[in-house]
């Protein structure tokens, strides 16, 4: 990362509410009716959402790759469409942040920024995220996602648990349900809060009730014999999105290894502590947001300056990663895994692993 680079990152972090409050101010002053679907507070509601904006435009700078904001922005529009929002008033917001860099940042990042900023709003008209359905019931575990789907949404969990493991016919199925079922389920569900057809306190309830499904799932799969590995499994300080962590942990368990399950919203020298306590073979560490690029590569760097940094291995997986994946190496992590069974087979690769899953 170039000496501008960095400068610029670290200055947008420290000033994003106040750069998205001049924003907003100057938005909500020559455009009143962007005040419409923000709530009994606009401009509060408005210089959060412009503040995450320029967090996420600090990451990209950071990560030097000005296509990452671009898909930030992407999303921003599919959510303000989605919610009656106009997503002219954004792409108004998003030039005002220009004008407002323009005229607070040091002269040195200056066209720096206009640089990611642009390249946004050139590509704002193309088309945003695909916000149709992610769960369709024309195949058998399509009908299975929907039917758990509408047992979440009606709030019974016993129903949603009973329609899960009476569909697990066999051990070696446990899998399967996981990969075709609870997950895709579980980004319909993302998309559904995203759209705003259900909100946070549904959202949390569908969740918590998928860590308890898969739990009863995990104590019917067949699992091998232990392989003599542990990976230590947890997610990034600030993401409390861990559904995907659990399936790769429980993939793990499955396969042999030791897991040990951080969980989400790990701080970074308890789990850097946790490396060396439970003697971890490999980490699987999870980011969902690309604003936690920061923390997942301090939390590398103080897995590496560990006892056990030279030979412990390093697999990043989550949404943050997905469309930037040589930032693992970058990062000093020895890889990245987009779903639970690649998770499995890199590790087991990475740690030496005759099949790269389990020990003959």
């Amino acid at each position: 990362m170039s000496q501008d680079t960095e400068c610029l990152a670290r200055v947008l972090r420290t000033g994003s509410r106040a750069y998205a409050a001049y924003a907003v101010n100057d938005l909500l002053e020559s455009t009143p009716q962007a005040k419409v679907g923000f709530g009994a507070d606009p401009l509060s509601v408005w210089q959060n959402w412009m503040a995450v904006r320029v967090e996420e435009l600090a990451a990209a700078v950071a990560a030097e790759q000005p296509k990452l904001f671009t898909s930030q922005v992407h999303w921003g529009k599919a959510v303000l469409a989605a919610r009656g929002v106009s997503v002219e008033h954004f792409r108004s917001a998003l030039t005002g942040l220009k004008r407002v860099l323009a005229n607070e940042l040091p002269d040195r990042v200056r066209a720096l920024a206009a640089q990611y900023l642009d390249e946004s709003l050139d590509a704002f008209d193309e088309q945003p995220e695909d916000v149709r359905p992610r769960v369709l019931p024309d195949t058998p575990h399509g009908r299975l996602a929907s039917t758990y789907l509408l047992a979440l949404l009606e709030g019974d969990r016993r129903l949603a648990s009973r329609t899960i493991l009476d569909a697990v016919e066999q051990p070696a199925s446990v899998g399967d349900v996981y990969l075709h079922v609870l997950l895709p389920a579980q980004t319909e569900l993302g998309r559904m809060w995203m759209t705003g057809e259900i909100n946070v306190a549904e959202e949390h309830f569908a969740s918590h009730t998928t860590k308890m499904v898969m739990g009863q799932l995990l104590s019917r799969a067949k699992c091998r014999p232990h392989n003599g590995k542990t990976v230590l499994a947890a997610a990034v300080a600030g993401n409390r999105h861990d559904i995907g962590l659990c399936a790769v942990a429980d993939f793990f368990d499955m396969a042999g290894w030791r897991t040990i399950q951080l969980g989400a919203d790990v701080p970074i020298n308890d789990l850097a502590q946790a490396v060396e306590c439970f003697d971890a073979d490999l980490v699987a560490l999870s980011a969902s947001l690309s604003v936690q690029f920061e923390t997942a590569k301090s939390t590398i760097e103080a897995i590496r300056s560990g006892p056990r940094g030279d030979v412990v291995k390093i697999l990043v997986g989550g949404l943050a990663f997905a469309e930037s994946r040589n930032l693992a190496v970058e990062m000093r992590a020895d890889g990245y895994a987009s779903d639970p069974d690649e998770a499995v087979r890199l590790g087991g690769e990475l740690v030496g692993l005759p099949d790269g899953r389990h020990a003959e």
